[in-house]
């Protein structure tokens, strides 16, 4: 059965895409079938971070959503991320930076992500779908906290970060998301004091899952080939709260 994971910040700049591209990476080389779905449009960012080649002419998911193609026509399969069995594909958000304005203008039909995140379950034969979100709340990050089987919240270690990532919570909660996994990144010396984190939990109910480490050289998406970085075993202790061990 497939599990449908979104992430999601209130905010931008939390490092939220390094950390899904990450453990889609580390899902894939583990023996998975994984597909990525960049949902942020306004700035997309997942196609550069894995620096595909000639990427500015494949269609994206908002060329689905106007009706250009098929879902299935934007996702990519990256070389190298698994064998036969195993494998990463990517669906990028918009690869053609100038076309923001004209399909923020245009409009889309964000009624069409549903049934996109099933065909291409069942055409890529997944057993993982991650959904990157775009920051805020917005009709896609509705779609995406409805569709999923669970949420990953990210958030910096700070008082503003903290408040607004109750606003999430909260939403998630109305949509029934389960057990959602709160994850503060970029804490100063990899900590973060204890008063803040009985504060958060107290707050939303729920236990900061995982503390990830302030990297000055960020891991971007090289993590599988460096278990030596510090923010590595951070990105399995979520893949494994989230998926588990592969079959």
């Amino acid at each position: 059965m497939t599990e449908v994971i979104t992430i999601h910040s209130f905010r931008g700049g939390t490092g939220k895409s390094t950390t899904i591209a990450n453990m889609a990476l580390l899902m894939a080389v583990a023996g998975r079938r994984v597909a990525l779905v960049d949902m942020d449009i306004q700035s997309p960012s997942t196609a550069i971070l894995f620096d595909i080649p000639d990427y500015g002419s494949r269609f994206s998911l908002a060329d689905y959503l106007v009706g250009r193609c098929e879902i299935e026509d934007a996702a990519y399969h990256l070389p190298g991320s698994g064998d036969d069995v195993s494998a990463l594909f990517l669906i990028p958000a918009l690869t053609d930076a100038a076309r923001i304005g004209e399909v923020l203008a245009k409009g889309y039909d964000v009624g069409l992500l549903g049934e996109g995140f099933d065909r291409l379950i069942a055409s890529l034969d997944l057993d993982v779908l991650l959904l990157d979100t775009h920051s805020g709340i917005s009709n896609e990050t509705v779609t995406a906290l409805a569709s999923c089987d669970k949420l990953l919240v990210l958030t910096r270690p700070d008082r503003l970060d903290l408040a607004c990532a109750e606003e999430t919570l909260s939403l998630a909660a109305r949509l029934g998301c389960p057990d959602p996994v709160l994850v503060m990144n970029m804490a100063p010396g990899g900590a973060v004091p204890d008063e803040m984190l009985r504060h958060a939990e107290l707050v939303y109910g729920v236990p900061v899952s995982v503390v990830l480490p302030y990297s000055p050289a960020p891991v971007e998406i090289t993590g599988a080939d460096r278990p030596e970085h510090r923010l590595i075993a951070g990105y399995h202790q979520i893949v494994s709260l989230i998926v588990g061990s592969a079959d």
